[in-house]
């Protein structure tokens, strides 16, 4: 799991104390300071105080700096050693990435010294390598007191052990209840992990929170979240604040915005959203143009920069949307109340209006702070019906507007496409649940027209804004997307040719060379699989002041400006821009803002990456869940994976893989070709590669280590149901 970088490091770097600064204060220091002493040193104003506290003491958990007899602060020296993160393999060996990227260091299994996956350590370089790696053993762990572990309750004649979940922590945690907390074996615990002491000792805990008894629904989510780390609910004095902000909005507002409440607009959303963060317009102007307005929820008039509000809102970086949850950003009162554009309330909200000629060219924008008022809050389904001529009759005044903004999406998008840009329709699993939190189905999430068209609006509203901001150079993070790594593009077109395909990559690197590759598998049986062989060759996108363009999506500019209820880079923008409308963003204020930019775009770049594991494992908790009930039953599916032991399947529609060995196949002893992606038997030579569809029955399910096997469907024979 990735985890997100230290808030008061991001806070502080965007200021004007940084670690840097400290280490270099205490270098120049003719005697070791205490805390006090230091913070007068580097003029630390009363208020940032405690946030200063906190950067020294994430610094001296990282091994930074030394706290000596008597409080005084010295800077750490680990001379012949090397700092850096622990990453262990599932099949137990490790390696630590060194903080200075120099090369990885390969740690076997006997030298992790009682470290676990994640953790900063210091590790020792041994004189010789068996391998291409350097070598070295762990002789300390930075960080672990006060670090959180999640996992079952085992229970022997030396007392209560702790399980780990993380199946990469083989590791029993010894346990102390000092809470007296009501305990069983079987339950799934939170443990707050003691001090790491020695690798000859057992690493120790304590229960801090019990969750309840492993396999109840919901304790499984429950059991993912507290493991993350990620923040869950919004502390006391942060709740406090929000209760003042005030729900009426001042007559000075209504004054000095544009009023855009004599406008058609409505939102869609799908039919269970409670945050709905952007709206759409369209009017029809003469001389041929029409006018789309994208109108996004005005978000930093309530959450001012630099408040507990603000601070907490980039801790958490972004919404993280669960199977049975959300963990909003911002408190409910805001993400789902206040900035939320509900049907017929008076909103505050950022504009965009594009102006666009019949062939769907931008002729100009405005960028304006309104006042919105939406007419209906209307769903996918809804709009889809309406699309294709079936409208309830809560749509019927909107055909006319609905269609002529299908139309304009509709050239939006052909005009895209014709750059380059790659249009992934990859398909999404839908989990629904009962109310106490059990899987009553899972189905391919359809996807709609229009949902295409929101898609394009907010995709052309997000690129004006882009624009907008780079001609005045403005201190923005940018949403970019750097060109795939060569190696990467030459696995892939290695990987096409095995399945009959025969593409060059050779030269530039152009989205246009894979959107021919799209083009030409869309329809076929192994589409699906292809989309997902080029996504994993292209880079991540990420957040960064410096822009260097959009490759997948083939703009030159582009940034994230339309979901500020549940993206903080997206509010951090609307403070610019609105800086910028007034005429306030002057060069000070723009040093400013640009102070640290860089971090917070890495930070949040890693809360977006963490978000997406934690909700694609929260689905994938309650697929083998699902599974667990369907064993015996047959499905079709394709072969995503070749290993040395046997076949990784995707089981169609549920989006779901498991793994077949190949002596569950039985009519053979096949061999792994790895040049070729692909198994076969030395006697019948039957051949299984990439892509392949075979049809698959579920033999076992193991919830604890969510690993779902299947055998051959052929091998039931006539038994098969």
């Amino acid at each position: 799991m990735t985890f997100p970088l230290d808030f008061a490091k991001i806070y502080f770097k965007m200021h004007k104390y940084t670690l840097d600064e400290i280490k270099r204060v205490l270098t120049n220091c003719s005697r070791p300071p205490k805390i006090r002493e230091l913070a007068r040193m580097m003029n630390v104003g009363q208020d940032e105080y405690r946030t200063f506290r906190r950067l020294l003491k994430d610094a001296l958990s990282d091994g930074e700096i030394e706290r000596l007899r008597g409080g005084r602060l010295v800077l750490q020296s680990y001379a012949g050693k090397v700092k850096g993160k622990l990453v262990v393999a599932r099949s137990g060996f490790g390696f630590v990435i060194p903080d200075d990227h120099d090369e990885e260091i390969f740690i076997s299994e006997r030298e992790l010294g009682g470290a676990f996956h994640g953790e900063h350590v210091i590790v020792e370089l041994k004189h010789f390598r068996l391998g291409r790696s350097r070598e070295g053993r762990i002789v300390k762990v930075l960080n672990r007191q006060g670090k959180q572990l999640v996992g079952k309750l085992e229970k022997d004649r030396h007392g209560w052990r702790l399980n780990p979940d993380d199946p990469r922590i083989i590791t029993k945690i010894e346990l102390e209840n000092p809470d007296g907390f009501a305990v069983k074996p079987g339950y799934v615990v939170v443990v707050c992990l003691d001090q790491w002491r020695a690798d000859y000792l057992p690493p120790t805990g304590r229960v801090v929170e019990v969750l309840g008894p492993a396999g109840t629904p919901g304790v499984d989510i429950d059991a993912l979240v507290k493991s993350s780390g990620v923040p869950v609910d919004f502390s006391r004095q942060i709740l406090t604040e929000t209760r003042g902000i005030k729900r009426v909005i001042p007559k000075s507002e209504y004054k000095r915005r544009v009023d855009l409440r004599h406008l058609k607009v409505f939102t869609i959303d799908p039919a269970d959203a409670k945050d709905h963060d952007d709206a759409v317009s369209l009017e029809k102007l003469p001389e041929g143009l029409v006018r789309l307005g994208v109108h996004i929820a005005d978000v930093s008039y309530y959450v001012k920069s630099e408040t507990l509000l603000d601070r907490e809102a980039l801790l958490r970086g972004n919404s993280i949307y669960l199977v049975d949850r959300v963990i909003p950003m911002l408190p409910e009162k805001l993400s789902a109340d206040l900035c939320s554009l509900h049907e017929g309330v008076d909103r505050l909200a950022l504009s965009v209006l594009i102006y666009f000629d019949s062939k769907a060219l931008v002729k100009k924008y405005e960028i304006v702070e309104s006042i919105i008022n939406s007419r209906a809050s209307l769903n996918y389904k809804e709009v889809q019906d309406c699309l294709d001529g079936k409208p309830s009759p809560k749509l019927k005044g909107y055909t006319g507007d609905l269609l002529k903004m299908s139309e304009l999406a509709g050239k939006l998008k052909a005009r895209r496409i014709k750059k380059g840009s790659l249009d992934f329709d990859l398909p999404e699993p839908k989990v629904v649940l009962d109310p106490e939190g059990n899987v009553v189905d899972i189905f391919r999430y359809p996807r709609f027209d229009s949902h295409r068209l929101i898609e394009e609006f907010m995709l052309v509203a997000n690129c004006v804004v882009a624009k907008a901001m780079e001609a005045i150079s403005a201190p923005i993070l940018y949403r970019v997307h750097d060109k795939p790594d060569k190696l990467k593009i030459n696995d892939f077109a290695e990987l096409l040719s095995k399945m009959g395909y025969k593409f060059s990559f050779k030269g530039e690197i152009t989205p246009k060379k894979f959107q021919r590759v799209l083009n030409h598998v869309a329809g076929k049986k192994e589409e699906q699989f292809v989309n997902k062989l080029l996504l994993r060759s292209l880079a991540k996108a990420l957040y960064q002041p410096e822009n260097i363009g959009h490759f997948g999506l083939a703009f030159d500019s582009y940034t994230h400006f339309t979901s500020p209820i549940r993206r903080y880079p997206d509010l951090h923008l609307h403070r610019v821009v609105k800086l910028y409308i007034n005429k306030k963003l002057t060069s000070d204020a723009a040093k400013k803002l640009r102070g640290g930019l860089k971090n917070v775009g890495l930070h949040c770049s890693q809360t977006e990456l963490q978000a997406d594991e934690l909700e694609r494992e929260s689905i994938k908790i309650k697929m083998v869940d699902y599974f667990y009930n369907q064993i015996g039953s047959v499905f079709w599916g394709t072969v995503s994976g070749v290993v040395n032991s046997g076949l990784f399947v995707e089981v169609d529609n549920l989006l779901v893989e498991g793994f077949m060995p190949y002596f569950s196949i039985g009519d053979d002893y096949y061999v792994y070709d790895e040049k070729k992606h692909q198994a076969v038997g030395r006697r019948l030579k039957k051949c299984f590669r990439l892509g392949d569809r075979i049809e698959v029955v579920v033999a076992r399910v193991d919830k604890e280590k969510r690993e779902i096997n299947f055998f051959p469907a052929f091998k039931l024979g006539k038994r098969r149901r």
